[in-house]
């Protein structure tokens, strides 16, 4: 073969390799779905079919187990002091609050839940030294690291949390998921209002937290879903939360 036919050739070669990566630029979203490459795992638990059999549903009927409190706090005990008193806090309306009189009645709360439902893959740790890993189906698990993952969780003023829900995939005998419904209220105080912890060697499933039954507070507080692995890797998945909720 000749110089030039040569150069024909791998000339040919570059301008195809150029037009196939122009083409697969200018259709970057040209996939069938965001699930596309990703082999899931086969479902292992016991699917939720009977609506009204658990306490966080609607319809339910059965007893309501009152909270002591949490398992594990997620963030250990604060020292850090409360911020000194403002100008104002002996009553004085700042700017950015509402004047109200607060109601003497025990508010009367809705009949039915409404829900705040979040997938695990919606979730980041706290620290960029924590890595993370995507396994298909909402399912997230941590892969290096020790931070917990969090997540805003931005309910209406004045509505009554009452159940955290977890989904989770657990199939170690020593690991968990653990989640929490926190509050912070910026003077460095952290309160932990209720924790869930997964079931071992369950496979998929889900696991309800005792009643809650706090009231929000977005004036005050701010929430946040966080959650803790047990191991660092696809034996403890995180699939979602759900928070369970009334209307005053």
């Amino acid at each position: 073969m000749s110089a030039k036919r040569i150069w024909i050739l791998i000339a040919s070669v570059v301008i195809l390799g150029a037009l196939t990566v122009v083409t697969v630029m200018a259709n970057p979203f040209s996939q069938a779905s965001s699930e596309d490459g990703v082999v899931t795992q086969e479902w292992k638990g016991v699917v939720d079919t009977v609506i009204g059999d658990d306490p966080d549903e609607n319809g339910y009927t059965g007893p309501v187990i009152n909270s002591s409190g949490v398992e594990v706090l997620s963030e250990g005990t604060n020292d850090l002091e409360t911020l000194p008193a403002q100008p104002g806090d002996e009553g004085e309306i700042r700017p950015d609050e509402n004047q109200f009189q607060a109601l003497e009645a025990e508010p009367q709360w809705s009949e039915i839940f409404y829900y705040d439902f979040s997938a695990g893959s919606t979730m980041r740790p706290r620290s960029s030294s924590t890595n993370w890993a995507y396994s298909g189906g909402g399912c997230v698990y941590r892969s290096k690291g020790d931070e917990l993952f969090t997540l805003p969780l931005n309910l209406p003023q004045g509505v009554r949390i009452d159940y955290l829900r977890l989904l989770f995939y657990d199939s170690s005998v020593t690991g968990y998921v653990r989640a929490w419904i926190t509050t912070y209220d910026g003077a460095g105080n952290v309160t932990d209002l209720i924790s869930v912890t997964s079931d071992s060697s369950a496979g998929y499933g889900f696991v309800i937290s005792n009643y809650v039954g706090h009231v929000v507070d977005n004036t005050n507080l701010a929430y946040v879903l966080n959650v803790d692995f047990g191991v660092n890797n696809s034996s403890n998945e995180l699939c979602g939360l759900r928070v369970a909720y009334r209307l005053p």
